[in-house]
């Protein structure tokens, strides 16, 4: 039969354990916490530079038209009254 002594040094000795468990999964979750947000600044960073890029290539698109419908601008008129005219008849196609 273990002795009121014994018991108590196994109490105290797991009280220790606890309070240095609960140290180390506070330290862990602080690191889980900082590796998050870094992942996330990243994730903030990669959209932002996606955003550029699309922007860019969106902008330089818009001035390649620009450029052909100054160059030919005939050509360019009858295109879109082609395509609206070829639309619209698909658009109000009654069987």
């Amino acid at each position: 039969m273990a002795s009121a002594d014994e018991f108590s040094k196994e109490m105290d000795q797991l009280r220790k354990e606890f309070i240095t468990l609960r140290h180390e999964l506070g330290s862990l979750m602080t690191s889980v916490k900082d590796q998050v947000g870094k992942q996330g600044d990243k994730a903030v960073d990669l959209a932002h530079d996606a955003e550029k890029r699309v922007r860019d290539q969106t902008k330089l698109a818009g001035e390649s038209v620009e450029r052909y419908i100054e160059e030919r601008p005939l050509t360019s008129v009858l295109v879109a009254f082609g395509s609206g005219f070829v639309i619209g008849m698909l658009l109000s196609n009654k069987n």
